[in-house]
Formats: C-alpha cells, structure tokens, sequence
C-alpha cells in the first residue's frame, strides 16, 4: 500500500553562493515531477550556508522514479560546484496534515533521533507534551525514519526517528530550555537514544 513520504534533504552550500537561485531551480524542477505533493526549504537559524528541503511525495517509489528518470541529471547540475559537502536525504513518515501545518509556522525544531531503543516511544512522547506547554509552541509531528542511519560514518546505522517542533521565534524554544520538566523530560528522551542532532529552520 503506499503510503505518503517526506524527504528530508540537507545541503550545504559553499559561503559565497547566491543560495535563492539555485533554490529556485530546484523547486522548478521538482514542481513538475510525478508524485510531487508539496516542497519547502529555507535555511539553518544555526548555519545560513546550509539549507533544508522537506518534500513530499505520493510514497517512497515517486522519489526514486524521479531519481531515475531523466530531469534528474539536470537537478545535480543545478547544484554542481555550488556545494560544500555532499547532501544528506532520508526519507520519514509523518502524518501529512500534520507535518504540513508545523512546516507552515514561523520557525521549526528539527531533531533527529539515533539508535532509538526500547522505551523511546513514550519518552520522546512525554518531552513534545511537556515542550508544547511552553509559551510561543505551537504544535509537533514526529515520524520513522525510513533509513537506518547513524549520526556519524564511524559509527554503526540503526533505527532512527524525527521531530518536528514549531515555534513563534527561536527565542521561546530558547525560554522553554530553562523550565525545569522540559530538561528532565529531555534527558530521559536523551538516555534512550544512541544520539541526536537539532536544529531549527524558517521554512519558505
């Protein structure tokens, strides 16, 4: 059965590139393929030279089509020279509306969780409940990483998950760090995972 998919893609762009028309091309090129159901990107809070894209597609099959297909050359060269390091893309299921709704709002936690291990599910659940308590959240979504992926080529793949968290401004995710259930909560998420990556976005 398929089932929808978004495909989280992480580019790091060399510091003197004019980011906006590489991104344009893109969007184009991807805009026109079959199975292509919604795009945005904007770039890191942490870092303007890197970019993320959350694209979804009709399921899994869709991406890799297009992956085959012959628009595809043209999507490398549009980015051909222009990066600092290769992209990094996986695949996650989320609930679209949901996912749609967070990407939507100001600005978005991304995190990725690594080598998930039993009792995850209800930690991770306990810190997005006790986080959306927080003046200036908004709401979350978080999903199955297709892939099993590791933080780092040294170290071993495994099952993974994502969160996405939205906000009114990094400054209230900043605030909401400082209460006291939203570390404790946090660590018990961090004692269950093999690591983890956050970051945020202003999604376009």
């Amino acid at each position: 059965m398929s089932r929808v998919v978004t495909e989280i893609v992480n580019l790091t762009f060399n510091s003197d590139t004019e980011i906006d028309k590489p991104m344009t091309r893109l969007t184009e090129i991807l805009s026109k393929q079959e199975g292509l159901r919604r795009i945005k990107w904007g770039r890191w809070e942490e870092d303007a030279n890197k970019v993320q894209m959350m694209i979804n597609w009709d399921d899994i099959s869709s991406h890799y089509k297009f992956m085959q297909g012959p628009a595809y050359p043209n999507l490398l060269a549009t980015l051909d020279g222009l990066l600092a390091v290769a992209p990094a893309l996986i695949h996650a299921h989320f609930d679209e509306e949901a996912i749609n709704k967070v990407l939507d709002d100001p600005v978005v936690e991304l995190a990725t969780f690594y080598g998930i291990t039993e009792g995850f599910e209800e930690a991770v659940d306990r810190t997005l409940a006790v986080g959306s308590d927080s003046e200036g959240c908004l709401r979350y979504t978080r999903g199955d990483v297709v892939e099993e992926i590791s933080p780092s080529e040294t170290e071993p793949k495994g099952k993974a998950h994502y969160a996405a968290i939205s906000w009114t401004s990094v400054q209230a995710r900043l605030d909401a760090t400082t209460r006291k259930e939203v570390q404790e909560s946090g660590q018990a998420v961090v004692s269950k995972v093999g690591g983890y990556e956050v970051h945020h976005v202003r999604f376009q």
